[in-house]
C-alpha cells in the first residue's frame, strides 16, 4: 500500500495510514473532498464518484 496518495481534485498529497482497504473514505485536508479508494487490477485510485 502506498504510504500518500495524490488527491484527484487538488493533486495534494494525503497522507494515508497504511491499514486502508477497497471502498473505505479518506478525506483531502486541503479541498475538503470525501474521495473512495478503490483497486483497479495493481493500483491503488481515489475517486469522487460515488454514492453515499
Amino acid at each position: 500500500m502506498a504510504k500518500e496518495m495524490t488527491c484527484p481534485i487538488c493533486e495534494a498529497e494525503i497522507p494515508l495510514e497504511g491499514d486502508e482497504e477497497s471502498g473505505d473514505l479518506v478525506m483531502c485536508s486541503y479541498c475538503k473532498m470525501t474521495l473512495k479508494m478503490v483497486k483497479m487490477k495493481d493500483k491503488w485510485v481515489l475517486t469522487d464518484e460515488f454514492e453515499e
